[in-house]
Formats: structure tokens, C-alpha cells, sequence
């Protein structure tokens, strides 16, 4: 399989690849291709699929159409929910790094009681990546290039004549009333910085003025200004500087603000979801139908009849927009029900909207008020087919 170029829809070539990944699985299934060849062109696929992935993450910073797409997939994943939940019912507290012995800078939540879950950074520089999070700068860490860690690495300050690290390094300062100049250690009697020349006692900041920096190498003897700085791992026994190292960034992760109130309607959709299930609906998060022009929140099925379900939200009221990305959506399609789910309510263009195209209404101020409406409009829709 020839390797393509990426085209400018990332999640179209996910799509695509996909298809074709499951279109392989078919004919091995079917023994129309032998093992080896499928193996081949799996890995093939998956690795454009991996790159597709990570070039639509990388878009989605500057792409809000992408952005939304993929935080809809990201809802789903019991993973990206705890985040969520740590931020609106857990401590809501920022997600800062927590560095241990390793100095390897790792992240917990706090789901509750005391208790600490560990999450891997991939996934919130993923969820910053799409507008989930907002990442702010901690730190800039230094990592070994040889074994990729920052745990053995240490700041060196080297003679620039021999490169030794066995350097002395002293402060100039000037006594300001008498004008001595001298290194620090010389004015230096237990606590107390006292004049060699006149014996006062610098008691405030104000009485002396640092002149600079003095060095002596204790290998070659030399004196110098400026020491030369690198980094060593003691573990892979490498010396590296700013050009050769690894430089990663350390990111604290808040919640954001701008899609806060999509965040806490769309991560309720897993407990709309447990709620049909609970009542014996087969249910797809997101999901769709044969005919359907992208995806839906969710599909609930029971028997033969399926429900399309949409659910948006918004500070005050959901706009018209999201309805009409629904009609869209079934114009071609032929659910039995389509419903949208609304948190807190739908502004009256909208219902207007809805009304107009046969897509039931379902308001609540919480997920669980709108799984309760949705179960009323399927219960009265099912009586209506009866009678």
C-alpha cells in the first residue's frame, strides 16, 4: 500500500483508514487474504491512522471545527470523564505536577475521600489540545537525549579554559561607605558580613553594592567572569548543553472556562446514557445511523426502532445552531425519533426551529432531568404507534 500524503481533513482520513482497516479484517475473515498479507497491511494502516490522529490534535489547536469534533469523541472515554469530573464535582482544584525522587513529573485527581488517581500527561496535553483544558507553564525541565529522563541530570558550571566542574566561585561586593571591594568570603565572619578594612558590621542590603562574579579553576588556575554551563546525566555518564538536551515543557491544567458549560452537559452524557440502558435500550456514544450525515450524542435502540439524540448546552440557552446541525444530520437518514436534549433550555427560535422539523424537545437543568424526558417522549411515541 503506497504511503499518501495528508490530506487537510485529518479526521476524513481517519474515516477513510478506518473503513479500509475493517474492510481488511472482512476478507481475512473471510480467508480471501493470507495472514502475512493482512499483517502487512494492518500495520501499514494503523500507523497512517496514528498519524492522522496526531495531525488532527495538532490542527485542533487553531481549528475550532476540529476542536469540537474531537472533544465529542473524547467525552465518551471513562478516562477523559474523570478528568471532568475532578473539575466540576470532584476539588476542582488545578492539576499541577507532583515531582517525586525520579524528578519525573506526574499528575493525580482527587475523585473523592482522600483518594489520589494517577493520570498520564498524554492525556491532558490531548484534552489542552482540543479545549477541554487550558494549559498554563510550570516549569522547563532538562532530559537526558541518550535515556530520556531528567532523573540523573545535573547542572554543570565548568572552567572555560579546561572544562573542569572543579571551580570556586565567589561574590564581589563593594562596602559602600569605605569603598572595599572584595570577594564575599573575605567580608565573611561566621554570619555576619564585616569590612576588612574598617571592621563595621553590613548589617543592611543597602550598605554594600554586589560588583559581579569571581572564579578560579582549582585544576589549571585560571580566572574568569563567566563560567560555561552544560548538563550531565550521571547515568548514561553524557555531557549535553541547550542545543543537544531535551527541553520539555511542565504544564499546570485548569479547567476551561470557554467550554465549561459544553463540558458539563456532554460529560452527562454517559449517565443519559445508563439511564436508557437501565431501561433496556441498546445504546451507541456517539453513534449513528445508516443514511446520517456525521454522528450523533447518542443512538438508543430497542427493538427495531431507533432514537437519534443530540444534547448541547449553554450558559443561559442553546441557540438554534446546534438544532439545525441536527436536520442536517437526519435529512437523509429515517430515525424513528430524533430528540434534542437541551441544558438548561432552548431559546424560542430554536424550539421554533425543532417544531418545525419534527425533532422532540427534551430540557432539563441536569442530565438526569433530560434522560427522564427522553424516556416520556419515547414511552408517548410508542403509545401513539399502538393506538
Amino acid at each position: 500500500m503506497p504511503a499518501t500524503a495528508p490530506s487537510d481533513d485529518p479526521l476524513g482520513d481517519i474515516e477513510t483508514l478506518t473503513r479500509e482497516l475493517i474492510r481488511l479484517e472482512t476478507l481475512l475473515s473471510d480467508r480471501k487474504i493470507p495472514k502475512e498479507q493482512f499483517d502487512s497491511l494492518s500495520t501499514q494502516l494503523k500507523a497512517r491512522i496514528s498519524n492522522a490522529e496526531s495531525l488532527a490534535y495538532l490542527k485542533a489547536r487553531t481549528d475550532e471545527t476540529i476542536a469540537k469534533k474531537l472533544r465529542a469523541e473524547n467525552y465518551v472515554d471513562p478516562a477523559v470523564q474523570e478528568v471532568c469530573y475532578h473539575f466540576i464535582n470532584g476539588s476542582k482544584t488545578p492539576l499541577e505536577p507532583l515531582f517525586e525522587a525520579d524528578r519525573i513529573p506526574r499528575y493525580f485527581i482527587e475523585p473523592g475521600k482522600g483518594a489520589k488517581v494517577p493520570v498520564e500527561s498524554a492525556l491532558l496535553r490531548r484534552l489542552a489540545n482540543i479545549g477541554i483544558l487550558r494549559a498554563s507553564l510550570f516549569e522547563k525541565i532538562f532530559m537526558c537525549p541518550k535515556c530520556g529522563t531528567p532523573t540523573n541530570v545535573y547542572a554543570r558550571l565548568k572552567c572555560p579554559q579546561c572544562d573542569s566542574i572543579d571551580i570556586t566561585i565567589d561574590r564581589m561586593i563593594e562596602h559602600l561607605a569605605c569603598g572595599t571591594v572584595h570577594e564575599e568570603r573575605i567580608f565573611r565572619v561566621g554570619n555576619e558580613l564585616v569590612c576588612p578594612t574598617c571592621r563595621k558590621i553590613l548589617q543592611k542590603p543597602s550598605e554594600q553594592r554586589l560588583i559581579g562574579l569571581v572564579c578560579s579553576c582549582n585544576k589549571c588556575r585560571a580566572h574568569f567572569e563567566d563560567p560555561s554551563q552544560s548538563f550531565f546525566c550521571r547515568k548514561c555518564e553524557v555531557d549535553f548543553n541547550l542545543t543537544t538536551g531535551i527541553i520539555t515543557d511542565i504544564y499546570t491544567y485548569y479547567i476551561n472556562e470557554k467550554t465549561f458549560e459544553e463540558i458539563r452537559s456532554q460529560i452527562g452524557i454517559p449517565a443519559i446514557a445508563k439511564v436508557l440502558q437501565n431501561e433496556g435500550f441498546r445504546v451507541d456514544m456517539p453513534g449513528t445511523i445508516p443514511g446520517a450525515v456525521g454522528q450523533f450524542s447518542i443512538v438508543a435502540r430497542k427493538g427495531e426502532r431507533a432514537i437519534v439524540i443530540d444534547i448541547d448546552s449553554d450558559e443561559v440557552e442553546v441557540g438554534v445552531e446546534p438544532v439545525l446541525e441536527l436536520f442536517v444530520k437526519i435529512l437523509e437518514a429515517k430515525p424513528d425519533i430524533s430528540i434534542f436534549g437541551a441544558i438548561p433550555r432552548l431559546s424560542s427560535r430554536a424550539r421554533d426551529v425543532a417544531t418545525m422539523h419534527g425533532i422532540k424537545i427534551a430540557e432539563g437543568s441536569t442530565p438526569g432531568e433530560i434522560a427522564r424526558k427522553i424516556l416520556e417522549i419515547a414511552s408517548a411515541e410508542s403509545k401513539a404507534i399502538q393506538t
